[in-house]
């Protein structure tokens, strides 16, 4: 009780320029839930994906594989399936088939990340409005008290250091969960390619019956090694 009223003092003191602050800290906090709840259902054993799409093709079940993929909700899953789909056609049909599925389904990760992104850089000025803000208040309480003592100047310089270090505290954990999302993206995105890669390797190899069940361990096996070198 004692921290919510401490919370919304510190608010108080920082004059309308806090408004706008909290109201960037309530967008923010929801899109930073919304895109962890996002990435922890995405979360996928990409190499067992792959091995269970790579056995069931190589067995000739291309219709097993769609339905294991369609089993997925995750990205990954949709991706793949796409390209399953054109797994009559040639190899840069699939290829073709599972690029346009990459750009149209990894757009999901950058959804809302303009908004933090946003908000890191206009924070730190709506800070600086507080500021200006607060400093306006103190000379006019010098006016109107016609001294600068101290403590007359007390309350417009308070106002001005608080929407400052507010405003820097909501820019900068912006930034980090920002950045934090955009790496997290990266590293999906090379994982998804890698997968498609693979995928559009096992059709070509089915297509021209080079591609074995015992196979599919053994080219996973192979590309995983190559890619951690």
């Amino acid at each position: 009780m004692q921290l919510l009223t401490n919370s919304i003092g510190f608010l108080g003191r920082g004059g309308p320029a806090m408004i706008g602050l909290l109201l960037c800290s309530i967008l923010m906090i929801a899109v930073i839930f919304e895109r962890f709840i996002f990435l922890s259902r995405q979360r996928v054993d990409t190499e067992a994906l792959l091995r269970g799409v790579g056995e069931k093709t190589a067995a000739g079940d291309l219709d097993g594989a769609i339905a294991l993929c369609a089993a997925g909700r995750t990205v990954m899953h949709r991706i793949l399936g796409a390209g399953l789909q054109r797994n009559a056609r040639s190899k840069g049909d699939v290829t073709d088939a599972l690029s346009i599925a990459c750009r149209n389904y990894l757009r999901e990760f950058e959804q809302n990340l303009a908004v933090i992104g946003t908000i890191a850089v206009i924070a730190p000025f709506i800070g600086l409005f507080g500021t200006v803000l607060g400093i306006i208040r103190a000379f006019d309480d010098i006016a109107l008290k016609g001294n600068s003592s101290p403590a007359i100047v007390a309350a417009g310089v308070s106002e001005a250091l608080v929407t400052t270090a507010a405003g820097l505290f909501v820019a900068v954990t912006a930034v980090v969960f920002f950045n934090y999302f955009r790496n997290q993206t990266r590293v999906y995105r090379e994982d998804v390619l890698w997968a498609a890669e693979q995928l559009a390797e096992f059709l070509h190899m089915h297509e021209t019956g080079a591609l074995s069940p015992a196979d599919v361990p053994r080219l996973l096996d192979g590309t995983t090694a190559a890619a951690s070198r």
